[in-house]
């Protein structure tokens, strides 16, 4: 079996897998990597790049904070200082979402794949076969690939109120006991 390229960015053992369409517009994304940030690249990516990148990479720092011990007072901290390096819980993917689980031996119930944007979904797994939070028709759930599907990473499209709700569901997923969940 002919395996592709593993293309993507964070930690070698991470516990959440994030699939998104796109690459920060820099040097040194237009080429396949793989490979963790370096101690702030999140926070210099920010700076370069502007808002898209922020909301991405905050979103995914709230998740992070929200489940797993940062030893970070705040999400900011943890994004801007830990977030996708070795160190972090997160890897983002822009690799086939098919290929990943095996390449990065992820097993079910130590990681979480998370597709963001339902185009893009549409593109990496069968949507049919999604099944949709009672609450939330956007959140959705693919039991086969251990992947919750969201709105792209955006506060107008992922509010709080929905992103709490996805955090439950990956904590549950991750058989993570109750923890306090820091959003604010």
């Amino acid at each position: 079996m002919n395996k592709s390229k593993l293309i993507g960015v964070g930690s070698s053992a991470p516990r959440t897998v994030l699939h998104i369409a796109n690459r920060p517009p820099l040097d040194g994304f237009e080429h396949d990597i793989n490979r963790p940030f370096q101690l702030t690249e999140a926070a210099d990516i920010i700076q370069k790049t502007g808002n898209h990148w922020r909301k991405v990479f905050s979103i995914l720092a709230k998740i992070s904070f929200a489940l797993f011990d940062t030893q970070c007072k705040t999400w900011q901290e943890y994004r801007d200082t830990k977030l996708l390096t070795e160190d972090g819980f997160e890897y983002i993917c822009f690799s086939e979402l098919k290929d990943t689980r095996s390449q990065l031996d992820l097993t079910k119930h130590t990681s979480v794949s998370i597709t963001c944007g339902f185009n893009y979904a549409q593109t990496q797994l069968d949507t049919s076969s999604l099944v949709s939070h009672h609450n939330f028709e956007k959140l959705k759930w693919s039991e086969q690939h251990h992947c919750l599907v969201t709105p792209y990473f955006d506060w107008r499209q992922l509010n709080n109120e929905m992103l709490s709700i996805a955090i439950n569901i990956i904590k549950s997923k991750l058989l993570i006991g109750d923890e306090p969940s820091h959003l604010a």
